[in-house]
């Protein structure tokens, strides 16, 4: 008796998980026969449509083109495009104490390579 709940266990098991996958064999029918019930154009329809398609898709590229060269025209005319170099002055707040200590050093020590420089040209 444990052995069948076990079987029926089993069987309810896999029909809970297969039973979404029976769907699909049913939406194919489904799907098979509306298109049956489709009513196709004529093939001189198609091409007069495709026709109609391709006329649209090439206005629609002629007047993008024209819209991105008028606007880089603009863009061109006020100098948009143009290499501007950009120079930035950058100060520094140093105070006056370093400031002073800095020129005395530089002095004494353009002060001591002159007077080297005097003595080897002596």
């Amino acid at each position: 008796m444990s052995e069948k709940k076990s079987e029926n266990a089993v069987v309810a098991f896999f029909k809970k998980i297969v039973k979404p996958f029976g769907v699909i064999p049913r939406r194919f029918n489904e799907v098979r026969q509306e298109l049956k019930r489709v009513i196709w154009p004529t093939k001189e329809k198609m091409i007069q449509l495709s026709a109609v398609v391709l006329t649209v898709i090439v206005a629609a590229a002629l007047f993008l083109s024209v819209i991105e060269k008028g606007t880089n025209w603009i863009l061109d005319q006020v100098g948009f495009y143009e290499q501007v170099e950009e120079t930035t002055a950058t100060t520094l707040a140093v105070p006056s104490e370093t400031v002073a200590a800095t020129t005395a050093a530089t002095t004494a020590a353009d002060t001591t390579t002159a007077t080297s420089a005097d003595v080897t040209a002596s």
